[in-house]
């Protein structure tokens, strides 16, 4: 004896409902209950025809966290290839030395220094202005390099923060 779906069922439409077998008269099809989520809803049928469920994607603007997430990486990409950073960080932080410098030569390293300071903290600001302004219909690469950007603009002020600290001072 068989216990598949199609068994089951009566193979005459006589109409005699007498004999429903073992389904106790519920005779429910399989394409019809993998269609519907949990909740009841047409959540399976909209995922398996391509169809979006949640809210559409927010629009876009001069304020959008979108614009926000950009801004932040340019800002980041800014502060991490035009400057010296972690030149002045491993010669003055790690290494512990303190080579004489003229004041001119100490004026310049301390601006570098602030000037990539200043870059990293203005990009950690916007990336978090567009976390902040994000919800559920932002869209995730905005979510995502707003979050990296945030994390490693905020350990690029602090190395820069470091290096500021150990710098000499021109005597």
């Amino acid at each position: 004896m068989s216990t598949s779906p199609e068994d089951t069922k009566p193979t005459d439409d006589s109409g005699d409902s007498g004999n429903t077998g073992d389904t106790g008269g519920e005779a429910v099809a399989p394409e019809t209950s993998a269609a519907k989520a949990p909740d009841g809803t047409e959540a399976g049928s909209a995922f398996l025809e391509g169809t979006p469920v949640g809210p559409p994607p927010a629009s876009g603007g001069l304020f959008a966290a979108e614009t926000f997430s950009v801004i932040g990486l340019l800002l980041f990409a800014l502060t991490t290839l035009h400057t010296r950073l972690f030149e002045l960080f491993s010669w003055f932080f790690l290494s512990g030395a303190a080579p004489s410098h003229s004041p001119q030569q100490a004026g310049m390293l301390t601006a570098e220094v602030v000037v990539a300071g200043g870059l990293s903290a203005l990009s950690v600001l916007a990336a978090a202005a567009a976390l902040f302004r994000g919800n559920t219909a932002t869209r995730a690469w905005s979510r995502w390099s707003a979050a990296a950007t945030v994390v490693v603009g905020s350990l690029l002020l602090l190395v820069s923060v470091l290096t500021f600290v150990s710098l000499p001072s021109g005597s």
